[in-house]
C-alpha cells in the first residue's frame, strides 16, 4: 500500500513537472517566430513607404525574419490601420502611418478603428515639412504675393488636395482661415491626380509633403513659396516657414512612427523599438531619408503614444474650427 502511494506520488510529481516545463517553454518562445509585415496605408513612393522600405533590411537582419513591406491606401488611411487593430497582437503586423492618423478621428466620427485607442505605438521614425506651391504661372514669390493676390481676385484661384477631408485639405483650409482669402477647392482621387494637374497649371496652389514637391521644384515646374515646419529646412534652406512669412498657427512638422496592435505585450514592443532605432542610427539610412526630405527623428514607445493623444486633440480642434467634413 505504501509503495503503491510513493509510486502515484512519483507519477504526480513527474506530470507536474512536466506541465511546469511545457509552461516555461510556451513563454520562453522567442519573438518573432515568422516574417513580418509592415502595412502602408498609402501608395508606393509616399513618405511613410520610403521609410518603411529602407528599414525593412537592415529590421529583417537584426530580428532574424524576413520584414515585407505590404501597401494598403485608401480611405485615408483606415483600412490599413483598421487590418493592423485587428491583427493578432504577436507583433507580427505592423503600420508605418504618417501623423494625418490623427485626424481621423474627428474628420470619420462613425470608424471604428481610432490610432489612440486601437494601436500600440512602437516608435517614431521620421519627420517631415509640407509645402505650399504654386504653378509658375501665378504671379507669386512669396507668401504675402499669394495672398495679396487671393484677396485680390476673391474665389478665382483654385487650390488642389488628393480629396477632400485629406490633411493636405485641412491644412489649405485653415490657411485661407489665417489669412482671410477665399480659394477654391479642387479634390482629386489622390496625390498623383492632384500633382499631374498642378504642374500641368489646371489648378495654382498646392501643398504637399515636401518630398513629393521637391523633385518638381527643382525642374522649375513648381514653385517654392514656404514649409511648414517649424525650421527651414536643409533641401531648401533659402524658403521661408510659415512663421518667418507671419503665420505661426500654420507650423506644422508632418511625423511617421510605427505601430502595432493595441494588446501586443511591452516586451515586443520595445524588442522592435530596438530594431527601428538600429535600422535608423544608419548613416546611409540617414542619407537616403534627407534626400527625400525626411530627417530621422526617434522616440520611445511611450512617447509616441503621448504625441499621438496630444495631436487627436489639436486636430478635433483645428477640424471644428474650419468646419470640415468628409464626404
Amino acid at each position: 500500500m505504501l509503495e503503491r502511494c510513493r509510486v502515484q506520488l512519483s507519477t504526480a510529481l513527474l506530470a507536474c513537472l512536466t506541465l511546469g516545463f511545457g509552461a516555461a517553454h510556451a513563454q520562453a518562445v522567442v519573438y518573432p517566430t515568422q516574417a513580418i509585415t509592415i502595412v502602408v496605408p498609402y501608395t508606393p513612393g509616399s513618405g511613410a513607404d520610403i521609410i518603411a522600405r529602407s528599414i525593412a533590411p537592415i529590421m529583417s537582419r537584426r530580428l532574424g525574419q524576413p520584414v515585407i513591406v505590404e501597401n494598403k491606401p485608401g480611405a485615408s488611411g483606415t483600412i490599413a490601420m483598421t487590418l493592423v487593430a485587428k491583427a493578432a497582437a504577436d507583433g507580427h503586423t505592423l503600420l508605418m502611418a504618417a501623423d494625418s492618423m490623427t485626424m481621423t478621428p474627428s474628420l470619420y466620427p462613425k470608424v471604428v478603428v481610432t490610432p489612440h485607442k486601437d494601436l500600440a505605438a512602437v516608435g517614431r521614425a521620421a519627420v517631415g515639412s509640407m509645402a505650399l506651391v504654386v504653378n509658375p504661372s501665378v504671379q507669386a514669390s512669396s507668401v504675402a504675393e499669394l495672398v495679396a493676390l487671393a484677396k485680390s481676385q476673391p474665389g478665382r484661384l483654385t487650390y488642389a488636395t488628393p480629396g477632400s477631408a485629406s490633411p493636405h485639405h485641412v491644412l489649405m483650409e485653415l490657411f485661407k482661415q489665417s489669412t482671410g482669402t477665399n480659394l477654391l477647392h479642387v479634390p482629386y482621387k489622390g496625390m498623383a491626380g492632384a500633382v499631374t494637374d498642378l504642374v500641368g497649371g489646371h489648378v495654382q496652389v498646392g501643398v504637399m509633403s515636401l518630398q513629393v514637391a521637391m523633385p518638381h521644384v527643382t525642374a522649375g515646374k513648381l514653385r517654392l513659396l514656404a514649409v511648414a515646419d517649424g525650421k527651414r529646412v536643409a533641401v531648401a534652406p533659402s524658403t521661408p516657414t510659415f512663421r518667418e512669412a507671419g503665420y505661426p498657427e500654420l507650423s506644422h512638422s508632418n511625423w511617421f512612427g510605427l505601430f502595432a496592435p493595441l494588446a501586443t505585450p511591452p516586451s515586443t514592443l520595445d524588442k522592435l523599438n530596438s530594431a527601428l532605432l538600429e535600422a535608423l542610427s544608419q548613416k546611409a539610412q540617414q542619407e537616403t531619408l534627407q534626400a527625400q526630405g525626411l530627417l530621422v527623428s526617434t522616440s520611445s514607445p511611450a512617447e509616441l503614444a503621448e504625441q499621438v493623444r496630444q495631436d487627436v486633440e489639436r486636430w478635433a480642434q483645428v477640424v471644428s474650427k474650419t468646419g470640415i467634413k468628409a464626404d
